[in-house]
């Protein structure tokens, strides 16, 4: 079983990559949150296809959403942890409504345990 520390980590550090420039979802998913007027995007990261359902396709996108993906599998591999711990997690990009620019976001980071437990994690 999954330490609570553990998974609050694992919560975080998704979050922290998803909004740095290594997770390359910027400037991207910041372009096209403002072509639909919007300014929070979601992603859920245990879906088949993670790519945010409100945003039009674009391969730059398409690709960086598998690899964050894949880098959750990663920090959860790293922590000792399994997948199959974790029920759902779901990324939320905010922008300002300003959108001074397309890669100054907070993310929200909710992970959901098997056993209905629930860690939100924002980093800004």
């Amino acid at each position: 079983m999954a330490s609570l520390k553990s998974l609050k980590g694992a919560a975080y550090d998704i979050a922290h990559h998803a909004q740095s420039g290594l997770s390359y979802l910027h400037p991207y998913i910041g372009q096209l949150c403002e072509e639909k007027g919007l300014i929070e995007a979601s992603v859920n990261l245990l879906d088949s296809n993670p790519y945010p359902c409100e945003l039009r396709r674009i391969d730059q996108l398409e690709s960086s959403c598998i690899a964050l993906q894949e880098k959750f599998k990663d920090i959860l591999a790293k922590l000792n942890l399994l997948l199959s711990e974790v029920r759902g997690l779901h990324l939320k990009f905010s922008f300002s409504s300003s959108m001074d620019d397309y890669y100054t976001c907070s993310v929200e980071s909710t992970l959901l345990k098997q056993d209905g437990a629930k860690f939100v994690q924002n980093v800004r």
